[in-house]
């Protein structure tokens, strides 16, 4: 649609990023949601926001540049909210997650 907003808002299935998809969504933003994953049932409260049918969820993995660029195609600007939150027990990470993701 010709004249539309559209932003994305990375972790938006955290406290934050919730918060803020449902403000932009009532400023009438089309707003791309990513999270880890749009079908499971902790996200359904995204999909009864206001304006919900404006939002678009993505499956998105912090440290897999496709999920994260197909989510921002599009969008004018990007509030990045969500964290790397790691599958596993880092016991130093000041250099192991430096080291495995850089």
């Amino acid at each position: 649609m010709a004249g539309e907003r559209r932003v994305c808002v990375t972790g938006t299935g955290g406290f934050a990023g919730s918060w803020l998809a449902k403000l932009l969504l009532s400023k009438g933003f089309v707003v791309h949601g990513t999270v880890r994953d749009p079908s499971d049932a902790k996200n359904d409260h995204l999909n009864r926001l206001e304006n919900a049918e404006n939002l678009k969820l993505f499956k998105a993995d912090l440290l897999d540049y496709d999920s994260l660029s197909s989510a921002i195609a599009g969008c004018e600007g990007v509030f990045h909210t969500a964290c790397l939150i790691p599958s596993a027990k880092v016991l130093k990470p000041e250099g192991t997650l430096l080291r495995r993701y850089h």
